[in-house]
């Protein structure tokens, strides 16, 4: 919805100045928002003080320093005590130019306190509190930035006296490298002055835009009264509805009328609630064209009393024409009786899920093809089928799946439109019929990757099913119809050709048809030529990603393997490995691997690369002499076991549990250790997890990634950082991509880490260096 008068909030500067109350009111916003909260960045201010001022301890007068720290800690406390008098201050008394250059003269001087510590403090015998100078000083001005910025001039008024005396010093140093310095204080002044004058029009629209709203909302509760004067004391029954069909409100005829009370009546949704078609098409006629009509006998939903009456169904519009409910005025009139049920629900529904089932869906798709091809417009039909369900439903149990079937068609049902039909297909496979969209096909095609994206991240959220936490992503694939003049079985062959091609990218992936599809078979065909070959010409490679411990310290890596074709260049691992993986050709790349990494933990010591770990797919764990040939490559370089992590997934037990346990201990008494990679990601599940003899879990860089934002992410990764300390397993989070998250993983006990915060993928030579101290870093994706 548009926001109010958007149109109107920018002018001079970004301002709203629709007239002189809004400008006067937006003023004394922007006073508002410097005094608001500011013990914070005078607290921090005072606290970067203290840091300096023992950073410099050594190297300067201690009088300079403590005068120079006394004077800072007067100016904040007077600063302080400007603004705690400011809060005591009625609205009405607060004369706000007056109070503005009282804020501003406390800011001037706290910025020429700072600029006078670049100026007294500046050294360039000692480097490391000249950084310490440089450091402070610019976090302070950055600082001053984000708190500063609802006036536009006080924030350079702080972050220039702070920040101009040290470019000064280091111009008339006249050297390079305070040339080169002095550069880089003017980029950030540069940056920093922008950034201040963007962050200064944003805070300036968002209070214009609240004051607006404010006064809207004054002019809306005079209507308001008005309109339920008239409302309540007209002689027939009158109900508001919103747009998806929910009572908003009725006045009491209208309860007399359909024998309810209020209580019941409202909050029910019309559209979904009542089992009469005629009278939730006579209101979706309202919402789609401005009218409806209904005529008949009308069994009330609560108490079931009979009321012929017959309804008018209008529309009611915002401002800019969009629907956003419905009036109906309601009559006893009528004397038709209600229609007979035409379908019963067991013959369109599944049983298990509640869903539309096969049978209807085609019916509906059929129908839908016909009105399309009238109108002109598009329908949408997306496939989708549940990644490694099988493997769930044959290791937990039948009954686990059906629980799982059954949330994901709860979520489905809560996430398409009112218009949209989210069907069971059968199994795992399901459809979402989208009916009518614009005549657009070109806009709808970009929608599509949209609607499907939203529907993945919904369905992808991890599921509770009896105590047992499980993530389960689907593989989706959507076709726009009609494309020409194909009918409901090409439609859905279509539309599961395309989610075909989504499996072949790996789980949770998303793909469009498009008819050259038929030609991605014979390329999987021709890769896997290309790949055979590859291994045999000695085209493949494996990059190391190292992993490190608390300290930083490199103590691993994991090897990675590449495969850089002659004419497509580098192949994504994700489309290598699955193409593999559909044969016996997985095998001899991954024997090829472990033989190369064997080589590399015979050529360099312990000492140097203390472990390195290597991925194991279920198709080679599971072939019968992989024991036999990891003990004769592991003899054959005269490597200590023990440097050697193989790492599996979750669908090591989807040829049976007992098989999984007895090969992995067998791997144990070579000496070999093992760890459970991308944990999390299936059914991670007690009953087998305290069953194998684990050396480390890998936590799946997806949980990761959304540590912040995602608080189920969290609290997975700190169950299973808890559950792996009471089993004594060592966890390595994969993935780590910031500071943020490795604080986080470490305050719980993590001590393992890998990702790109420390380090890309790189080549073998890159990684030997590295690990001889080199710091050099050739990634490789």
């Amino acid at each position: 919805m548009p926001l109010p008068q958007q149109d109107e909030l920018r002018e001079h500067d970004g301002a709203p100045l629709t007239d002189i109350s809004h400008r006067r009111r937006l003023a004394h916003e922007q006073v508002h928002l410097l005094y608001e909260r500011l013990w914070q960045p005078v607290l921090a201010s005072v606290l970067a003080a203290c840091l300096l001022v023992a950073a410099m301890w050594p190297i300067m007068p201690p009088m300079l320093l403590a005068s120079w720290l006394a004077a800072l800690i007067g100016v904040s406390g007077a600063r302080l005590w400007l603004a705690w008098f400011y809060q005591r201050q009625p609205s009405q008394q607060r004369h706000r130019r007056r109070w503005l250059f009282r804020f501003a003269w406390g800011a001037g001087i706290a910025g020429a306190l700072w600029g006078m510590a670049g100026l007294t403090m500046f050294t360039t015998e000692y480097q490391g509190q000249l950084a310490a100078l440089a450091i402070v000083l610019t976090g302070i001005a950055a600082g001053g930035v984000t708190t500063l910025s609802s006036v536009a001039w006080m924030a350079p008024l702080f972050v220039l006296p702070t920040m101009l005396p040290l470019l000064g010093q280091l111009l008339l140093q006249a050297t390079s490298l305070s040339w080169l310095l002095a550069a880089m204080v003017v980029l950030f002044l540069g940056l920093v002055l922008v950034s201040s004058r963007r962050l200064h029009r944003t805070i300036t629209d968002n209070i214009a835009l609240r004051l607006i709203v404010s006064s809207r909302e004054q002019q809306l509760r005079v209507s308001e009264a008005r309109y339920r004067a008239i409302f309540r004391h007209t002689p027939l029954g009158v109900m508001h509805f919103d747009r998806e069909g929910r009572v908003v409100d009725c006045n009491e005829m209208c309860l007399d009328i359909l024998g309810t009370s209020r209580q019941r009546l409202l909050g029910m949704n019309l559209l979904t609630q009542l089992s009469d078609e005629r009278v939730t098409g006579a209101i979706r006629d309202a919402l789609e064209s401005g009218t409806g009509y209904f005529e008949g006998t009308y069994r009330a939903v609560g108490g079931g009393k009979q009321t012929p009456l017959r309804a008018f169904y209008s529309a009611l519009r915002n401002e800019s024409g969009e629907v956003v409910g419905g009036v109906a005025i309601i009559e006893d009139f009528t004397e038709r009786k209600l229609a007979e049920e035409t379908i019963h629900r067991q013959a369109y529904y599944d049983p298990l899920t509640e869903l539309p089932n096969r049978r209807l869906l085609i019916e509906t798709l059929a129908s839908t093809i016909r009105d399309r091809r009238d109108d002109g417009r598009v329908g949408m039909v997306l496939f989708l089928d549940l990644d490694r369900f099988k493997i769930i439903n044959d290791t937990l149990g039948h009954a686990v799946g059906d629980e799982l079937l059954r949330q994901v068609s709860k979520r489905l049902l809560l996430s398409v439109d009112k218009d949209a039909m989210a069907a069971r297909l059968s199994g795992d496979e399901f459809v979402v019929l989208m009916p009518a969209l614009s005549t657009d096909r070109e806009l709808e095609l970009k929608r599509a990757e949209h609607r499907a994206e939203r529907l993945l991240t919904i369905l992808r959220r991890t599921y509770d099913l009896g105590g047992q936490r499980i993530s389960v992503t689907p593989s989706i694939g959507y076709t726009l119809f009609p494309l020409g003049d194909e009918d409901v079985g090409d439609v859905l062959r279509h539309a599961d050709t395309a989610m075909y091609q989504a499996k072949l990218k790996g789980r949770a992936q998303i793909c469009g048809y498009e008819p050259s599809m038929q030609t991605q078979l014979s390329w999987r065909l021709e890769m896997e030529q290309a790949l055979r070959r590859a291994l045999v010409e000695d085209h493949l490679s494996i990059a190391f990603q190292p992993q490190l411990d608390e300290h930083e310290r490199v103590i691993g890596g994991e090897a990675l393997m590449r495969w850089k074709h002659p004419r497509h260049g580098w192949i994504s691992p994700e489309v290598f490995i699955a193409i593999a993986e559909e044969s016996d050709l997985i095998v001899e790349l991954e024997t090829w691997m472990l033989d190369r990494c064997c080589e590399l933990l015979a050529r360099l010591p312990g000492e140097v690369l203390p472990r390195l770990s290597v991925n194991i797919s279920v198709r080679h764990f599971s072939q019968p002499g992989f024991v036999e040939g990891l003990t004769w490559v592991m003899a054959t370089h005269g490597i200590d076991p023990a440097r050697l992590v193989v790492e599996l997934t979750e669908s090591i037990m989807i040829d049976g549990l007992q098989d999984a346990v007895e090969r992995m201990q067998a791997l144990k008494r070579l000496g070999v250790k093992l760890a459970l990679d991308d944990f999390g990601t299936g059914f991670s599940s007690l009953a087998y997890l305290k069953s194998l003899p684990l050396d480390e879990l890998k936590i799946d860089r997806s949980f990761v990634s959304n540590l912040d934002t995602d608080g189920n992410d969290a609290a997975i990764v700190e169950t299973v950082l808890a559950m792996a300390q009471h089993l004594g397993i060592d966890v390595v989070a994969e993935g780590v991509e910031n500071r943020a998250q490795q604080e986080y993983l470490l305050a719980r006990g993590c001590r393992l880490f890998q990702g790109y915060h420390f380090h890309r993928p790189m080549s073998v030579e890159a990684f030997e260096a590295l690990l001889s101290g080199d710091e050099v870093e050739a990634g490789q994706g």
